[in-house]
Formats: structure tokens, sequence, C-alpha cells
């Protein structure tokens, strides 16, 4: 992944929005924490509701994929978080379904 920090972040989304156009805009409110490796975003999206993301994260390779997984997992049943509940597309795609 890359990550490129901008000056002015209103030029680029103009520049984004006149070459490529806007499909649909998410409007949210993040919060986000940590317990040691794994990130959570709380999200309340308009037009959609409360969302958790559950981020397991290995900044320098050092935790096995499966590790990770497990991680994750782990919140999931904390949460009581069941699987049928589990989202794979993005805020966009639910909204763009939604219209």
């Amino acid at each position: 992944m890359q990550i490129y920090k901008v000056d002015n972040s209103d030029t680029l989304k103009k520049v984004l929005s006149q070459s490529l156009g806007i499909l649909i805009e998410v409007d949210k409110q993040r919060e986000i924490y940590f317990i040691d490796n794994v990130k959570f975003h709380i999200d309340n999206v308009k037009g959609l509701g409360l969302f958790v993301e559950i981020e397991a994260i290995d900044s320098d390779e050092s935790i096995s994929k499966k590790k990770l997984l497990e991680q994750c997992n782990e919140y999931l049943k904390l949460f009581n978080i069941p699987k049928s509940d589990l989202v794979s597309v993005s805020y966009s795609d639910l909204l763009l379904k939604q219209n």
C-alpha cells in the first residue's frame, strides 16, 4: 500500500472529481481504538447505520496470517458478532445498492 500526503485536500478532491467523476459520497463519523496490534473502527454511516471494523495489524511481519485471523475472530466472538453480519463490500457499494 502506498500513502501519499497532500498539502491541499480540497485541490486534490477537485482534480480527481473532474477527471474521474463522483459516483457517490459516503458521509460517516469514525472513532478509532486500539488493543495491542488490533485496530477497531467504529463507524456511523449516514443512511446505513453503525459498523465496526476489526483489523489485526502486523507492522513488522512478525505475526503469522493465521494468528492475525485468530485475533479478529476472537473479537468477533467477544462482541457476539455472527458471521452472517459480516459485510464484504464497501460503504459506497451498500449505498449504491440502496439507490
